[in-house]
């Protein structure tokens, strides 16, 4: 290697994107743009009298270097060769510029000089290496079955191999990759080649296998359409009298082919009795009180999912509460004869006056006595009541007793 420069010559040192000004023999570099990262060869710390070469690494597209002599007035020639692993050495020039800089493009991967003469006195050789990096990936889908989603991740990343330019020495750069997988809907992954993913989700998703190496990326997606199922529900009413009437829906359940709907589920019911409904979203009354737990089974295939709602549906018991007053005096309080009732079957209220005839007669609970009697408002006085009822539990309630009827002044 012939390093020349001029005594007392001030020259640029460009080292990737880093210029300082030095003044002793060979301080200049060859110069690049648009690589996305460098690396160092490991001769330069086995031989550190040797300028540090650099690597230029460029994702997927040719290489480029520039060299110049900035603060060298004049004419300068250059003399661009590349390294010939065969020789081993530099072959002749294969490009001659002359100007006071020099670009060379479309470069492939391999080692690179160029020698800068005037022929007055300057005569030097500068080195640089390219890495055209194309890492490449591709992934399949292992197993996918009800339990497991196993999926393989391959990667193919060429190492760059370069030259000791004095010793002709072979090396390569390290293969150090990482390796990540991603998921969309997102799913928490582990970043190696091969993943398994257990409970593999319910809807399309895409997985995508990526890699990176010297700041180049390569990517791989796989869009898997589900084989699992999974069942989830609401419902819009969970507590009241009986007959209570309560909506399902199962909007929330994933990739579901069938449903079966167990609307009092206890253990084993399933391997024993077929379904209560297979609806979607089906509409159920409970008649009788006490509490149910409602489970919904989808299917999907050889899949399935069940869901248990954590709150049961709970139908009240009857109660019949019968008051022996009545004020219908035109306020707000108290202003007809009302029973309580919750849950009842049947029912039917009777009022008799004090001569033991019959004045009033219901047989909705809701309804109730207004205190007229033929479209007239009634005494002030005592009448008698005879209530009776069957709750949806098949309690039987039955209550006579006198009845208070006031009037205010």
């Amino acid at each position: 290697m012939n390093d020349f420069v001029r005594p007392g010559l001030r020259i640029s040192l460009c080292v990737a994107t880093a210029c300082v000004v030095m003044s002793f023999s060979l301080v200049a570099q060859i110069t690049s743009s648009g690589y996305a990262s460098v690396a160092e060869p490991r001769y330069v710390e086995d031989y550190p009298e040797l300028a540090a070469d650099i690597i230029f690494i460029f994702c997927n597209e040719k290489g480029n270097l520039s060299a110049s002599f900035e603060e060298v007035p004049g004419n300068l020639t250059f003399e661009w060769s590349v390294y010939n692993s065969l020789l081993p050495g530099f072959d002749p020039p294969f490009s001659t510029i002359q100007g006071t800089s020099s670009q060379i493009t479309g470069l492939e991967s391999g080692g690179y000089s160029v020698r800068i003469y005037d022929g007055e006195g300057l005569d030097t050789l500068f080195r640089a290496w390219i890495f055209v990096n194309s890492p490449s990936v591709s992934a399949r889908v292992v197993r996918h079955d009800c339990n497991v989603l196993d999926l393989a991740g391959e990667i193919d990343i060429e190492a760059f191999t370069y030259y000791n330019p004095v010793t002709s020495e072979r090396d390569t750069l390290t293969v150090v990759s990482d390796a990540i997988w991603t998921a969309d809907p997102f799913i928490p992954t582990p970043n190696r080649p091969e993943i398994r993913i257990w409970n593999p989700p319910s809807v399309v998703t895409e997985y995508t296998f990526m890699v990176e190496y010297y700041l180049c990326t390569a990517s791989y997606t796989i869009t898997e359409d589900p084989v699992t199922t999974r069942a989830e529900f609401e419902m819009d009413n969970r507590e009241g009298e009986a007959p209570l009437e309560v909506q399902f829906d199962a909007s929330k359940s994933l990739n579901v082919t069938q449903y079966e709907w167990y609307f009092d589920y206890s253990p084993g019911i399933m391997d024993t009795e077929p379904p209560d409904d297979i609806t979607p979203d089906p509409l159920h009354t409970y008649y009788i009180p006490g509490e149910y737990n409602v489970t919904l089974r989808t299917i999907a295939g050889l899949c399935d999912d069940i869901f248990r709602h954590p709150e049961p549906v709970r139908v009240l018991p009857s109660e019949l509460e019968v008051p022996n007053v009545f004020t219908p005096d035109g306020d707000a309080f108290n202003p007809g004869y009302l029973v309580r009732a919750v849950s009842m079957r049947d029912f039917k209220g009777v009022i008799y006056n004090r001569n033991g005839r019959k004045i009033f007669e219901w047989s909705d609970p809701d309804e109730g006595w207004d205190g007229e009697i033929d479209g007239s408002p009634a005494s002030p006085g005592v009448y008698f009541y005879v209530i009776t009822g069957v709750g949806w539990d098949d309690r039987e309630y039955e209550f006579t007793g006198p009845l208070y009827l006031y009037r205010g002044r």
